[in-house]
């Protein structure tokens, strides 16, 4: 009886995190997009309209970390870490130590932050979704098929930021640089392991594609996610 209530207590807070995580995304996303409609190609204002939320948002994720080592998922807390560093390297390392507009209105930070939120959009939708028993078809397959696109473009945006902001980085220390170098080149590697990665997932939940894909990727194979609190 007690763990039931303690299985309650624990689904609940999951629930409260995705779904503040998701309304966290949707704003930057929202606000992202509102600022180029209004100001096209000018990203001067970019940072100021989106900047601290986007950092502020990102940081609340290093939670990830802690869910996995304590149980509360199921997920990799290494894959976890890999995923959440390689961000919070990008919001405080550059975007909120560097006040230079190749770093802070570029259209490498436009590129990483469409690529973050509408993953993570995605993501804590369908999380939060399924942790109270409501599976919706069209989210689990954009979960897992997204990232094919998604990925690339995050990861292209990711080192264009990480290389304007070397040389800044070098004026404080050249040690800093090199720490930034050391990130960049191990880019390639950790992107395999978490791009193929998502592609054993996405064949674990989905299956083959068409109507099979719907109806047991959606039933059973999401079903065991959604119980299991994979994140």
């Amino acid at each position: 009886m007690a763990q039931k209530k303690t299985s309650s207590i624990v689904d609940a807070y999951l629930v409260a995190y995705n779904a503040a995580s998701f309304i966290g995304w949707a704003y930057v996303l929202i606000q992202t997009t509102l600022y180029l409609s209004e100001h096209g190609t000018n990203l001067d204002g970019l940072f100021a309209r989106v900047g601290y939320p986007l950092i502020y948002v990102q940081t609340g994720a290093t939670l990830e970390i802690i869910h996995s080592l304590i149980g509360f998922v199921r997920s990799s807390p290494m894959t976890v870490l890999m995923q959440v560093y390689s961000r919070l390297l990008l919001v405080w390392g550059t975007l909120y130590m560097f006040d230079y507009p190749e770093v802070r209105a570029s259209n490498a930070l436009v590129l990483m932050i469409f690529a973050w939120s509408i993953t993570e959009c995605v993501r804590y939708s369908h999380y939060a979704l399924s942790l109270v028993g409501i599976e919706v078809y069209p989210l689990l397959y954009l979960r897992y098929t997204l990232f094919y696109v998604l990925y690339p473009m995050g990861v292209t945006g990711e080192l264009l930021e990480m290389w304007a902001a070397l040389p800044h980085a070098a004026a404080i220390r050249p040690a800093l640089k090199g720490f930034f170098l050391l990130n960049m080149v191990n880019y390639p590697p950790v992107l395999y392991k978490l791009y193929t990665h998502m592609i054993r997932q996405r064949r674990k939940v989905l299956g083959c594609e068409g109507s099979k894909a719907k109806t047991q990727g959606a039933e059973s194979a999401e079903s065991a996610v959604s119980k299991k609190k994979k994140l």
